[in-house]
């Protein structure tokens, strides 16, 4: 942003973590300076915003997304994926570290920092490695601003190990010493391996045979396990991609007994059901499995009664040739939906107009609350003075279908949501002020996004050419 520019978002209605208010944003050196009905604030700005009869809400916080780079670019990038974050309304998102080579060394971690500082159009951090092979890189990722540590109990891809118990356990005692946070991928890897064995063996390789190799309570052991061993190592865990009421009750109750756990959700986890994955054959193939609707109408309750914590995409993207695979075997298909883009409007959608969650609500489940979990709030998450001026302007009442081809900025468009209506469009996203997406456009260049860190002395936006200490 230029230094000194000065932004007025004037005349809308923001819609924050804290309630609505009718207000103009006032933006200097990419932060918020003010809130104001004042209108005298609207005379000097070197750009005003007219968001009359619309809604100004935080950018939305994506903490778990796959764009494949390094490694398979031919996939999805920093630049495209980031791209179709803006276009969906998140302003900030955390990447994983499953790539090629995955972000298991320290050395691997500040590579592909400095990679994505060139390419990315939104603000993003970076998840560190918790494998058997990262166990002694772990305090080194955490200095180069590491968010916190991802873990796989299942296996999932050869270049990225699972943990078992014990390495488990190991890496989340380093991470509690540190102060960090463990993500963990929560499938019971035995009971999967057995059943896809036992499938595999009968002959069977239909799209049901993956709903049936991952039924919930594969989910729900491994979440029971995981959560008393961060008990006795004293670590904050959050469950990633939770499918399961089962799986965020135990979550819930951890919490009531004092562990720093959280829970986070897929928009489709939410929107589609068991129905809609045998319909969408391996489009619709991912893991945590699509669930029956009685248990997804059981995950919508406990968003709304806010027990889950927040929204992400787990966005994998693929080209159709690879999804295509699963039509002969099932087994064979790479498992992910590509959803970035339409996640946080489908989800509002469903939310607001659909179920009656009230806008705050819904602000912290689609921001406020990853902010906190990843260290990042106030400067993410809200709107409030001294916050990064990371906006969303909405038109809550546009009506909308998905049409990928037509619409996504990823390098394969396709969507499991194709055809899908939709009340809720995000017209405009600022991101640090500056405007990166608007009238179905990107206005910025690659690199406008910068790395973010909540770790106390890390390196930062800009750090790895600069060297300027956190802000």
């Amino acid at each position: 942003m230029t230094p000194g520019k000065r932004t007025v978002i004037a005349h809308g209605t923001v819609a924050a973590d804290y309630g609505s208010v009718r207000a103009h944003v006032v933006i200097e050196d990419e932060r918020i300076v003010a809130l104001s009905d004042d209108d005298a604030v609207l005379h000097g700005a070197d750009e005003l915003i007219d968001a009359r009869g619309r809604f100004v809400l935080p950018g939305a916080i994506d903490l778990h997304s796959h764009f494949e780079d390094p490694g398979h670019t031919e996939r999805e990038d920093f630049t495209t994926g980031t791209m179709a974050a803006a276009a969906g309304g998140f302003t900030t998102v955390v990447e994983h570290p499953l790539t090629y080579p995955p972000t298991t060394t320290v050395e691997l971690y500040t590579q592909k920092r400095a990679m994505a500082e060139r390419k990315a159009v939104v603000d993003f951090g970076l998840w560190g490695a918790l494998t058997s092979t990262a166990l002694g890189q772990m305090e080194g990722q955490w200095a180069e601003g590491a968010l916190g540590f991802k873990a796989f109990m299942p296996v999932s891809d050869p270049s990225y190990p699972h943990v078992d118990d014990d390495e488990l356990l190991q890496g989340m005692r380093t991470v509690a010493a540190l102060g960090g946070i463990v993500l963990i991928h929560a499938e019971n890897d035995a009971l999967l391996r057995g059943n896809i064995s036992r499938l595999r063996a009968a002959g069977r390789t239909d799209t049901l045979a993956h709903y049936e190799s991952r039924p919930p309570f594969v989910e729900e052991e491994a979440v029971h396990r995981a959560l008393f061993l961060a008990a006795h190592a004293g670590a904050r865990v959050q469950i990633v991609h939770t499918s399961s009421p089962v799986s965020v009750d135990l979550i819930a109750a951890a919490r009531r007994g004092g562990l720093a756990a959280t829970a986070e959700v897929c928009p489709h986890h939410l929107l589609l059901d068991l129905d809609d994955g045998l319909a969408l054959g391996p489009y619709g193939a991912c893991a945590p499995a699509l669930r029956e609707r009685a248990l997804v109408e059981g995950m919508w309750e406990r968003v709304l009664d806010g027990t889950i914590d927040c929204l992400v995409s787990d966005h994998a993207a693929y080209p159709i040739a690879e999804k295509e695979l699963g039509r002969e075997d099932i087994f064979e298909v790479p498992l992910g939906c590509q959803v970035i883009q339409e996640t946080v409007p489908l989800v509002l959608s469903e939310a607001v107009h659909e179920r009656g969650m009230a806008l705050d609500a819904f602000v912290r489940f689609s921001s406020t609350n990853a902010a906190r979990i990843a260290g990042l709030y106030p400067r993410k998450g809200t709107l409030l003075p001294g916050s990064d001026a990371d906006v969303a302007i909405w038109d809550l009442d546009a009506r909308w279908s998905v049409d990928a081809v037509a619409q996504q900025f990823s390098k394969n468009p396709w969507s499991p949501f194709a055809g899908r209506a939709v009340r809720g469009r995000v017209l405009r996203t600022l991101v640090r002020g500056e405007t990166v997406f608007a009238d179905g456009e990107i206005h910025v260049a690659p690199g406008h996004g910068g790395f973010v860190s909540g770790v106390p002395g890390a390196l930062e936006r800009g750090a790895s050419d600069s060297g300027a200490p956190r802000g």
